[in-house]
């Protein structure tokens, strides 16, 4: 305690409680607008498919995976000098020996490349909304705009700085009586075959550019369907119509009522996966997001920080979560439940 109190650990520490208070005081920034469904971006489409901010984020993932391997093979060696080279060896080792232990070195030399693609996919896409600019800069739109489409009932002020345009914090919400107009606005401009925009905007909403893709179910749904249909696939190659007997009359204990109300739990648990596999990861890095958005609205300077390291820790769990099952889901369609094995 009395190390703290030496006039350089004190400075520190006031300056600190010094910035906390001025940004309390001083330097408030708006609270991001939550929504759970992905934002499409206003004017951006391809024919009839609106691009929504967590599809660039899953094409930024993409890429950064793409980019990442294609450089670390690109000159390899057999004593690699480069760095990258190094990190990726470490990385396939690592994870080579944690899946022999757990499905033996077939199965893990198998499916490996399945494992680290999910693995680093999701790890650079849990990983974007650290990257200051995502969630903050994109496109704004009057409030009633976002109203109309959205059910947005909260903006802020705009103010210009050169050609660059940022909201203010000061507050809008729109009364009973405002919703009501812009929908009948919003139904006449429909009718009209026009684009709803009001002559004079009470507020302004941020529509990102950039959202984090795990927190679109589309996304997470789409990925979990993927992986269990897979394990379908990797069952009835290794076991041929024998598969099919885990789901009806399998045998388990050997008395046929039990074994037939063991195929019915293993036929809804399969539909338990997917809800399980895309709920959580879902779920985490949805609650993150705003778990990010409220600390930063509180505390703009120095406060969000642990949070942030707590993000990036929460963002690698849930990308070795959802890749190392996986792993389990296709090494368990490979046992047969015919009662021809024995263990």
């Amino acid at each position: 305690m009395s190390k703290l109190l030496r006039p350089k650990p004190l400075a520190i520490i006031i300056g600190i409680l010094a910035l906390l208070v001025i940004s309390v005081l001083f330097v408030r920034v708006p609270l991001p607008t939550i929504l759970l469904p992905a934002e499409a971006i206003p004017g951006l489409a391809i024919g009839g498919f609106k691009i929504t901010n967590t599809f660039i984020a899953t094409i930024l993932a993409d890429i950064i995976v793409l980019v990442f391997g294609f450089l670390a093979v690109r000159k390899m060696q057999d004593v690699p000098e480069s760095k990258l080279q190094n990190m990726f060896e470490w990385i396939v080792e690592i994870f080579d020996g944690m899946l022999t232990d757990i499905g033996g070195k077939e199965k893990a030399r198998a499916w490996l490349a399945v494992f680290l693609t999910i693995l680093l996919f999701l790890l650079f896409a849990n990983w974007l909304e650290q990257i200051p600019g995502v969630d903050s800069i994109g496109a704004i739109e009057p409030l009633e705009v976002a109203y109309a489409e959205k059910g947005v009932t909260v903006g802020y002020g705009i103010k210009h700085i050169g050609p660059i345009a940022s909201l203010t914090n000061d507050q809008v919400t729109l009364t009973d009586a405002e919703k009501e107009e812009i929908k009948h606005e919003f139904e006449a401009a429909e009718e009209a075959g026009e684009r709803y925009h009001p002559h004079e905007p009470k507020g302004y909403v941020l529509t990102p550019y950039v959202r984090a893709a795990a927190t679109d179910l589309n996304l997470t749904i789409g990925l979990a369907l993927l992986v269990v249909l897979w394990s379908h696939v990797i069952g009835f190659r290794r076991l041929g119509p024998k598969y099919a007997r885990r789901f009806a009359l399998p045998v388990i204990t050997g008395m046929s009522i039990i074994d037939l109300f063991v195929g019915v739990l293993e036929f809804i648990s399969e539909f338990a996966k997917i809800i399980s596999l895309s709920f959580r990861l879902f779920g985490n890095i949805f609650a993150g997001q705003v778990l990010l958005f409220v600390m930063a609205f509180l505390v703009s300077f120095l406060l969000p920080l642990p949070f942030m390291g707590l993000e990036l820790f929460v963002g690698f769990m849930q990308a070795f979560v959802f890749a190392i099952l996986t792993f389990i889901y296709f090494e368990q369609a490979t046992h047969s439940h015919a009662g021809d094995e024995h263990h």
